[in-house]
């Protein structure tokens, strides 16, 4: 049986992650933001609601949280950071998963982010989630194809 671990997320944790990074993570951050995956996960820590790191038989998987979308209006843009095991932990780690979208959906009513059109494992697990995405249109600074999408409370 695999050990799973879902705790909040610590500086720490983001020094473990960050040499393990999956490519398509990287080049998903970097295309909307041109930030350094380092900064980008700085700034999901500091601003995040919920920021938590996921772990499988004491190995970090994943980090991921909730941020306020504005001052105002009351969405949430929920992040996800994974490693190369994600993949390895996929179903298992969506399991956990559900319990803690609902957490987010008790604070924001809705959850709306971007997704790049080439990350195909991203999304997979959003639409297994229950996440409507939309079709892909130019969207950051680099104006490559990313699909919105979203889920509301029910």
């Amino acid at each position: 049986m695999i050990d799973v671990q879902i705790i909040p997320a610590t500086e720490e944790h983001l020094q473990m992650i960050l040499p393990d990074v999956r490519q398509a993570d990287i080049d998903e951050l970097y295309a909307v933001s041109l930030m350094t995956t380092e900064d980008a996960l700085r700034v999901g820590l500091r601003t995040a609601t919920m920021a938590l790191s996921g772990f499988a038989n004491g190995e970090l998987v994943t980090m991921f949280g909730v941020s306020p979308a504005s001052m105002i209006g009351g969405n949430g843009t929920p992040w996800l950071v994974g490693t190369s095991r994600i993949e390895k932990y996929q179903k298992t780690f969506l399991r956990h998963c559900r319990p803690v979208l609902q957490q987010m959906l008790a604070v924001y009513p809705r959850l709306e982010n971007y997704v790049d059109e080439r990350n195909h494992v991203a999304k997979a697990w959003l639409h297994w989630l229950g996440f409507r995405l939309e079709e892909a249109a130019p969207y950051g600074a680099l104006g490559l194809n990313f699909h919105r999408f979203h889920m509301e409370r029910k």
